[in-house]
C-alpha cells in the first residue's frame, strides 16, 4: 500500500491506495492562499509520496536509461495526424508537440469558425490534428512514451486548459507530461511574444500538479551566426518569474543549444541553485544554428548527465559523441546547402506567411 496525501479545500489529507493508476491528481486553493506554505507542508510529512509537485521523474519511468537523461529519445513537431501515426510506432521515448489556436482546415478559417487548440508551428494555423485529437489517440494507444506539450501563446494555453483538465482528471493515465512554455524575452533581442509567465505558472501549479513545468526564453538566431549567449539579465529574469509564483517543485529550463554553449557557467549556476531536481533541456531544431559541441559537451558534464534532457537533431548528437571519444574540440557547423536552405525559408516565412 502506498500511502499520499492531497489537498482539498486547502486542508492536507492523507490516504491509502493499492495502485498510483487508481489516483486521480486533485487540487484545490482557496483564494489568497499561500501556496508556499502548502508545498512545504506537503514535502515534509513524512514516508508519504505526494501527488502536487512531486511526480515520477522520466528517470524513474523509464529505468532503462540508468539514470543518464541524455538517453532519453525525442520525437521532435509530432503536428499533423500522419506524424503521431508514426511517433507512436516510433522508438523515441518522449513525443513533442507544438500548440498554437488555429483550424482544422482552410474551409473552417474562411467560414470563420471559432478557433480551436491545434498542433501546428507558427506561422502554421491549420492542422489536421486537433489538441484533442492528440491527446485521445495518445492515450488510447497505451504505448509507454511521455509527451510534452509546448503552448505557443497565452490563447493556446488557456483554450487547451479545460481540455487537460477533462481528459486527466476524468480519464488519469501514469505516464510523463511535460507543459511548456517560453515565458521570458533572451537572446538575441528576440521579437517573439512571451507567453505570460504568471498566468503559466499559476496555472500550472494549481491545475496540473502532476505535470513537469518547462520553462524557456524566446530567442532569435540568424542563420550561421555565432552571435548570443544567455546572459546574466536573461537568467537572473527566469529566476525571479518563478521565485515570484512560488515555483519550489523541480522544472526544466529549455535552452537552446547554440546559446547554452556560450553560457556554461550560467547554466550550471542557474541548475545549481533552482529547486533540487531541476534539469536542463538542450534543444535544437534548425539547421542554421552553429553549435560549439565541445562546449556543450563540458556543459553536460559540468551539470551532470542526470540532469539533462538532449533534445537535439541526430547529427549533433553524433558530433557530441565523437567529440568525447577523442577528446578533441569540434564545433557544429551547418554544410552550406542547408544554411542557404534555411535561409531561403527563413525570408519566404517573414514575407509571404
Amino acid at each position: 500500500m502506498k500511502s499520499f496525501v492531497y489537498l482539498v479545500s486547502g486542508n492536507l489529507k492523507r490516504c491509502q491506495f493499492s495502485s498510483l493508476n487508481k489516483v486521480s491528481p486533485l487540487l484545490f486553493l482557496r483564494a489568497g492562499q499561500n501556496r508556499q506554505n502548502i508545498v512545504n507542508k506537503v514535502e515534509f510529512l513524512p514516508n508519504t509520496r505526494t501527488v502536487m509537485g512531486r511526480h515520477e521523474t522520466l528517470a524513474d519511468y523509464f529505468p532503462e536509461i540508468k539514470g543518464d537523461l541524455t538517453k532519453v529519445t525525442w520525437e521532435h513537431a509530432v503536428n499533423s495526424m500522419e506524424m503521431l501515426a508514426e511517433a507512436l510506432n516510433g522508438k523515441a521515448l518522449m513525443i513533442e508537440a507544438d500548440i498554437v489556436l488555429g483550424w482544422k482546415s482552410e474551409e473552417d478559417r474562411e467560414n470563420q469558425t471559432t478557433r480551436i487548440p491545434v498542433m501546428a508551428h507558427p506561422p502554421a494555423v491549420i492542422s489536421n490534428l486537433t489538441l484533442e485529437q492528440f491527446l485521445y489517440t495518445f492515450m488510447e494507444s497505451g504505448v509507454r512514451k511521455g509527451i510534452k506539450l509546448d503552448f505557443k501563446s497565452r490563447g493556446a494555453f488557456a483554450g487547451s486548459e479545460w481540455l487537460l483538465e477533462k481528459l486527466y482528471y476524468e480519464k488519469y493515465r501514469d505516464f510523463p507530461v511535460w507543459l511548456n512554455a517560453d515565458i521570458v524575452p533572451g537572446p538575441v533581442n528576440a521579437t517573439t511574444q512571451v507567453v505570460d509567465p504568471d498566468y503559466f505558472l499559476s496555472s500550472c501549479f494549481t491545475k496540473f500538479p502532476y505535470a513537469t513545468i518547462s520553462v524557456g526564453w524566446t530567442t532569435r538566431l540568424e542563420p550561421g551566426s555565432l552571435e548570443g549567449s544567455y546572459s546574466k539579465e536573461d537568467v537572473d529574469l527566469m529566476t525571479e518569474v518563478l521565485s515570484n509564483n512560488l515555483i519550489t517543485m523541480p522544472v526544466t529550463f529549455a535552452v537552446r543549444a547554440a546559446f547554452a554553449a556560450r553560457s556554461v557557467e550560467r547554466m550550471v549556476a542557474l541548475v545549481e541553485t533552482s529547486p533540487p531536481g531541476s534539469t536542463l533541456t538542450i534543444w535544437s531544431s534548425v539547421a542554421s544554428d552553429v553549435i560549439d559541441v565541445a562546449a556543450l559537451g563540458t556543459l553536460i558534464d559540468q551539470v551532470g548527465t542526470d540532469k539533462v534532457y538532449l533534445d537535439l537533431p541526430g547529427e549533433i548528437i553524433s558530433h557530441l559523441n565523437h567529440s568525447k571519444k577523442t577528446n578533441k574540440s569540434t564545433t557544429f557547423v551547418p554544410s552550406l546547402p542547408m544554411t542557404f536552405l534555411a535561409l531561403f525559408f527563413t525570408i519566404f516565412a517573414y514575407y509571404f506567411l
